[in-house]
Order: C-alpha cells, then structure tokens, then sequence
C-alpha cells in the first residue's frame, strides 16, 4: 500500500514536531543539572580508584622489597640446610649399611663356632636331655595329679556343692615346669667348652617331689533326686488316649 503525498508531508510533520520537542528538552536547566551531576559522580569515582591506586602502589614499592630481601635470607637458609641435609642422610645410610655388614660379620663367626660346639658337645648332655624329657613324657601320663576328697559344703540355693580335699596338682605342675627349664639349660650347655657333671647331676636330683599334697576346693553341681512324677502322663497325651478309646467304642457299638 502505497502512501499518498499528502500523508506523506503529514508524517514530515509530525517528524519534525518531534525533533523540535526533543531539542527543547535537551536545552532544559533539568536536564542540563541531572547530566552535570552524572557526570561529577562519575569524576569522584575515577578520582578515588585513582588515589587507591596510587596509595597502593607506594605500599608495594615499600614492602614488597623488605619480602623480597626476606625471601632470599630463607632460601640461602634453605638450601644450607638441605645441604647439611643431604649430607647427614648419606652419612646415615653409610652407618647404617656399616651396622649391618658388622652385625652380619659377627653373628655369621658367632654362628659358625656354635656349630662346632653343638657338633662335639659331649654325649652325656643329650643323655641327660633324654632324661628330663622321658620324666616329662611321665609327668604328662594320666594318672599323675590325684585328688583325695575330705568332705563338701551343699548349698541347696545355688544347687552346688563344694568340695574341700588334698591335691598333688600344684607339685606335679612344679616338676613340668622344671624338667621344661632343666632341658633349656642343657642346650645352653651344650655352647660350655666343658662338661660340667656335677650341674647335671645337681639338676637330675632336683627334681620336685610330686607326692606334695596341698589343700584343695572344687565346686561340683549338686545330685537332683529322681522327680517322682516323671512317669505322669501329659493332658495332652491324656486327651489323645481318650480319643483313642471313644473310637473304639463307636466302632464296637455299630457292629
């Protein structure tokens, strides 16, 4: 659709009238205070961004050179001590390969003479080896520890009795423990460039006496009586009989 002329010079109109009005406005005392004002606001703000700035940058250039100086004291202190480190470390290492290697020389020579010992120790240590171990194959054989009773106190509350009477318990583990003892001391003989008969023959006469009997007390759960009604029958197992019989007089009865 095609405007006429005269529509045409209407909207010109209208156009111009417009801009007029919006000159006028922009020459308005208003307008001119509100963009003053805007612009003044903007002015404080750079003026103040630019006095931090300028605050900030003097701080900088005085501390940052006192951090620096710092910096580098640490770092010379640093690397002296990972220096020192350094060497203290293979220092270490050396000590300890050189602990290692002493310790392994001197067990392995230490070692070696205990063979020779081990390997010509006199007989008559494994003989007495022989000895201690038989006494504790015996000691270890049912029968050794016994119990004698003396008599028993019922507490009828705790169904419990206590039993008081004489043991040999304490002596027969006495004498374990020595035999035990006896064939790791002979072992250790057996590293004596000597053979001492006399030790050995001390040892197998000192052997405690398992016939010591010491006082002993034992609890025991106490003997319930037979219950005189265990043979009663049950309501249930009543109940099942009586029908059991009913049937049976049903069955009678019909034929």
């Amino acid at each position: 659709m095609r405007l006429s002329a005269k529509n045409i010079d209407r909207q010109n109109e209208k156009i111009e009238k417009i801009e007029k009005l919006t000159d006028e406005f922009e020459n308005t005392p208003l307008l001119k205070k509100l963009r003053e004002e805007q612009a003044a606001e903007t002015l404080q703000k750079r003026q103040k961004a630019a006095s931090i700035i300028e605050a900030m940058e003097e701080e900088r250039d005085k501390i940052i050179p006192q951090l620096q100086e710092d910096h580098l004291k640490k770092e010379a202190k640093f690397n002296e001590a990972k220096a020192l480190m350094e060497t203290a470390s293979g220092e270490f290492q050396g000590a300890t390969y050189a602990l290692a290697r002493g310790r392994q020389k001197f067990e392995y020579s230490i070692g070696r003479e205990k063979v020779i010992l081990l390997e010509t120790a006199p007989e008559e240590i494994q003989t007495a080896i022989q000895f201690f171990q038989e006494k504790l194959s015996f000691l270890r054989s049912p029968g050794r520890i016994s119990f004698t009773a003396g008599g028993s106190v019922r507490n009828i509350f705790t169904m419990k009795k206590t039993v008081v009477g004489e043991s040999n318990r304490d002596a027969v583990r006495a004498a374990l423990f020595y035999c035990q003892s006896a064939i790791k001391e002979l072992e250790n003989l057996k590293l004596s460039p000597a053979l001492d008969m006399e030790k050995i023959g001390k040892m197998k006469a000192g052997i405690p006496d398992i016939d010591v009997y010491s006082e002993s007390t034992g609890e025991k759960p106490l003997e319930r009586a037979p219950d005189p009604l265990a043979w009663r029958k049950t309501d249930s197992q009543m109940d099942w009989e009586m029908g059991k019989l009913n049937e049976k007089i049903k069955k009678v009865i019909k034929r």
